[in-house]
């Protein structure tokens, strides 16, 4: 639904690093001001309805508050200036690519029963897995949520504004620029231990170009490493086949040798887990996914079929959500998608004059579903405990597995 590039500007709200790396604009104040003005007025020429969430005059507000502290503030400053400009707007398809720019913290959160929680750390920081936010550089968890708000499209649900928050906590520039950090160059985490004790530590952010080797925890419940991430990658448990529909990339080469796998496993029940995907091509997802689940007689019935869908699921993985709740008898487990299923995507893309920034206005407006809906909601609402997660328990995934046991072969055809 969306282009490589939107995968690759989201990183910023993900768990991942930035596939690729640029430096930050070295811009003069007259520069940036006309960035400003080249920002605002490709949005307004290109977005589908520029103005459907908040009114021009607020955008414009944002707009001369940046060009009036151009000179004065840090470029990487400005950078913040401009995303929240774009964020203004409301949708997720509307940004600014800073996708490789930003430095960040050598850890990951989640949002785990309202707290955001490390799910991944550097391999020499393992210890903080499973401790619990408080506070950066003694501003708390909260505070910062409310500052790094400005930087998030806050018109589609507070499912994406959680997954958006997530990424924001640790990249280094943003935290200094809106006053959570002291500095771009390290910060002092407070955390709460699994013991109830408080640990602070201080942490430098490695550059975009930096690898990091992260580890979180296993289903033994120990520290493991992260797996590289994949397009579509399968596995039997038992006789069900489990699908993870993390990227669209490869898909089409990826997707033949999978259902041939799950048609030569004879798979009874099949699991589909959208709770990673980002989104990428509706056309093709609806072709190598949602169709090719919809054709196998044996999958395709109530009880046999589950899709899994968390805040993360986005775009075009939103859609083909939908897809699979109105073509097949699918079951949704899990919790609510990050993504509208009425509302405006698609990437117009255009690019700033000196920044060389590209930016994306949202060109399409779609309705995938009741004009209420602000969601693609879970017929099977699972949210894991934190104290599951340090057991290594998947259990939005066991619950899908649950189901599935009442799911029995059909009987073959009569000669």
């Amino acid at each position: 639904m969306f282009s490589k590039l939107f995968t690759a500007a989201l990183m910023m709200f993900g768990l991942g690093g930035s596939c690729w790396a640029q430096d930050i604009p070295d811009l003069t104040a007259e520069q940036w001001r006309e960035d400003v003005d080249a920002l605002v007025a490709g949005i307004e020429r290109d977005h589908r309805e520029a103005w459907n969430f908040v009114p021009r005059a607020e955008v414009m507000r944002l707009a001369d508050e940046a060009a009036q502290r151009a000179g004065a503030a840090t470029d990487a400053e400005m950078l913040v200036a401009l995303q929240r400009i774009a964020a203004a707007v409301g949708d997720g398809h509307t940004f600014v690519d800073v996708s490789g720019l930003y430095s960040r913290y050598p850890f990951d959160v989640s949002w785990i029963e309202g707290d955001f929680y490390i799910v991944r750390s550097g391999a020499s920081h393992g210890a903080l897995l499973g401790a619990k936010l408080v506070s950066i550089d003694d501003t708390p968890v909260d505070q910062a949520l409310e500052k790094l708000l400005s930087l998030v499209p806050r018109n589609e649900n507070r499912f994406h504004e959680i997954d958006a928050l997530s990424g924001l906590l640790t990249q280094a520039e943003p935290l200094f620029a809106l006053g959570v950090a002291r500095s771009p160059n390290g910060a002092t985490f407070d955390v709460e231990t699994a013991d109830g004790r408080r640990e602070r530590i201080h942490l430098a952010p490695r550059e975009p170009s930096q690898p990091t080797e992260f580890v979180t925890i296993g289903p033994n419940g120990r520290p493991a490493a992260v797996e590289p991430p994949r397009g579509l990658r399968l596995s039997m448990l038992d006789d069900v086949a489990y699908l993870d529909f993390a990227s669209y990339n490869a898909l089409k080469e990826e997707s033949a040798i999978v259902w041939s796998a799950i048609d030569r496993a004879g798979a009874r029940a099949l699991i589909i887990d959208f709770r990673k995907n980002r989104g990428g091509s509706l056309a093709a997802g609806r072709e190598y996914i949602s169709y090719a689940a919809w054709a196998r007689s044996q999958l395709n019935r109530a009880g046999c079929l589950f899709v899994l869908t968390g805040p993360t699921t986005f775009s075009a993985a939103m859609t083909n959500v939908t897809d699979l709740r109105r073509e097949t008898e699918a079951t949704i487990v899990g919790l609510p998608t990050g993504a509208r299923p009425n509302g405006y995507q698609e990437n117009k893309l255009f690019t700033l004059p000196n920044s060389r920034l590209r930016v994306s206005a949202a060109q399409r407006r779609y309705r995938f579903g009741s004009p209420d809906d602000t969601a693609v909601m879970p017929d099977l609402w699972i949210e894991q405990t934190i104290d599951d997660w340090r057991r290594g328990r998947d259990t939005t995934l066991e619950a899908a597995l649950s189901s599935a046991q009442g799911c029995r072969r059909l009987s073959a055809p009569a000669g």
